[in-house]
């Protein structure tokens, strides 16, 4: 099983880790974007929700990951990883239940629309950002 399993030189997992989130964070912000594009009230203050949103999951969480990965990927003794592995386990269930929670709250009626738009552009966002970082991180690998 071990030769059936794709793999990858260690520095790539950092590319796919960007790539994959970027996808996600678009995939995200774009949610957000198209409600918040038909919105005739309340402007103001979803800028700033989401903005305050996507400081405190970039700078608190994503970042934080990013790095926490960079190390762990770096850390490890082979050179030729399993293609799955820019993630450990505990963050692919976090990533799980983000998904879950997100895809429930957007198509329960209990959250509108209005209010979760919001979130959406600036998880989405930080997503985006934070995926920008591990191509850089890849680009800076020696």
């Amino acid at each position: 099983m071990e030769n059936l399993t794709p793999r990858c030189y260690k520095k790539n997992l950092l590319l796919i880790a960007g790539i994959v989130w970027i996808l996600a964070g678009g995939m995200v912000l774009k949610l957000g974007l198209d409600v918040f594009l038909s919105l005739r009230s309340k402007v103001i203050i979803s800028i700033i929700v989401s903005i305050v949103i996507f400081y405190i999951f970039f700078n608190f969480i994503f970042k934080k990951l990013v790095n926490k990965h960079r190390d762990r990927i770096a850390d490890k003794d082979k050179e030729k990883l399993c293609i799955f592995s820019f993630f450990d386990t505990k963050s692919y269930i976090i990533m799980a239940v983000m998904m879950t929670l997100g895809i429930t709250i957007r198509e329960s009626s209990f959250v509108k629309p209005i209010y979760w738009s919001p979130v959406y552009i600036g998880i989405g966002s930080a997503l985006f950002l934070a995926g920008i970082l591990f191509i850089v991180q890849w680009k800076r690998w020696k």
